[in-house]
């Protein structure tokens, strides 16, 4: 049976500092007094990622949320900017170009222009230190003294071309901090050249009410891109290796989609629910028993986070996941499932069975993935983190005017 991770997690996430360091100026969760932060960011498009802003506001930051007036993604289409309640005066559409190119797209305003509008304490590239539009900012930033952080979700060090590497580091040099995503995010941050404060900074999972769980066979389910880089095909094989009644759940669109609808687990077809927007997921994890992430990893990426592991355990749901990337790390910090070696459709088969056959390990990882889950990743614990950083990096006269 492969290894259970049951940790006892200290909140330096790994040997990374974590952003919990004393304050320069006052708690992390006390009024910033009207503090201003100017953040800049396409995954804001959407509320469900405005989460962290909308805490801070109510904290008492002045949000200023550039984010792209529409976007296009691979599988849900096209996305225009919507608010979050609470952020309906904070939000500031713009257009841009290239429009769902992470990395390449550029605003097409005049950043110093903007900088100079809302006259902002400190900002917050929510890109990555390549990213175009990090160059975009950082220098209309860094030309008017404005201190910014980035964040960095990268793991892999990929060869980029000369001119984009010294962007990069460039980019880098100019920061006040690098709010990672990760431990290894964090490291290559500092070798890619960051001088400026790196702690790791994460991305909440939204604060869903759990629903009770369905009644139904042992499920087993999966959430993401039905792609091949995503370990989806190995998941299906162990699922097929098993023994017993047992149902597979897939959330998600991609290339393999058509292909998986005609497959069948013990006599049943595979469930493929398609795209399945953030405030239903929830009634989507309490059909299930566990949530595997089989991810394998490429020539150029490897799993970043696996945001879906922290989403299930929230709801209660406990967690089995390949070796890629920072899945084992999310996985050991949670204490919520069982981590195999991606690719090994034998030793996943094993992990499964090894659940089926026991519901009070279940609800024993389940409670251990909830409870490190909220203390680590949940709203308040992301705006905690993201608040000490910001606040570290305030100029001395803003930092007097915040203190409570």
């Amino acid at each position: 049976m492969p290894r259970l991770r049951l940790v006892s997690v200290g909140s330096n996430f790994g040997g990374v500092p974590a952003a919990s360091a004393p304050l320069p100026a006052g708690p992390a969760g006390q009024p910033s007094h009207g503090a201003r932060l100017l953040a800049v960011s396409h995954a804001a498009i959407l509320p469900a990622n405005q989460l962290v802003y909308r805490e801070l506001s109510e904290r008492g930051w002045e949000i200023t949320l550039v984010v792209p007036d529409r976007w296009s993604h691979a599988y849900t289409g096209r996305l225009r900017a919507s608010p979050l309640p609470g952020l309906e005066s904070a939000l500031r559409p713009t257009a841009v170009v290239w429009r769902g190119r992470a990395q390449r797209h550029l605003h097409r305003v005049r950043a110093g222009r903007v900088v100079d509008r809302f006259r902002p304490d400190v900002a917050l590239l929510e890109l990555e230190p390549y990213a175009l539009a990090a160059t975009q900012w950082g220098r209309a930033l860094g030309r008017r003294g404005i201190p910014f952080g980035l964040q960095c979700w990268e793991n892999v060090d990929r060869p980029l071309p000369a001119p984009v590497r010294a962007l990069r580091a460039r980019v880098l040099r100019d920061a006040a901090f690098v709010g990672a995503r990760s431990q290894t995010a964090a490291e290559l941050a500092r070798a890619w050249g960051a001088v400026g404060e790196i702690a790791i900074a994460p991305s909440p999972v939204p604060g869903w009410e759990p629903r009770p769980r369905a009644d139904r066979p042992f499920t087993i389910g999966y959430v993401g891109r039905l792609v091949e880089s995503k370990g989806v095909t190995d998941l299906l094989a162990a699922v097929q290796a098993m023994a017993g009644e047992r149902e597979l759940v897939l959330v998600g669109e991609g290339e393999l989609k058509d292909r998986l609808r005609v497959e069948r687990v013990a006599g049943r077809p595979v469930s493929v629910l398609g795209g399945v927007a953030s405030e239903a997921m929830p009634d989507a994890y309490a059909q299930l028993d566990v949530l595997v992430l089989p991810s394998r990893t490429t020539a150029t990426w490897k799993e970043q986070f696996g945001r879906v592991l922290v989403e299930a355990l929230w709801c209660g749901v406990p967690v089995i996941g390949s070796d890629s990337g920072e899945i084992p790390w999310v996985i050991g910090l949670t204490g919520g499932g069982l981590v195999f070696p991606e690719g090994d459709t034998r030793a996943l088969a094993q992990s499964l069975t090894a659940l089926q056959g026991s519901p009070e390990l279940r609800r024993d990882l389940a409670a251990t993935g909830r409870r490190n889950v909220e203390r680590l990743f949940s709203v308040k614990a992301a705006t905690d983190a993201l608040e000490r950083l910001l606040r570290g990096a305030l100029p001395a006269a803003a930092h007097a005017a915040s203190e409570p």
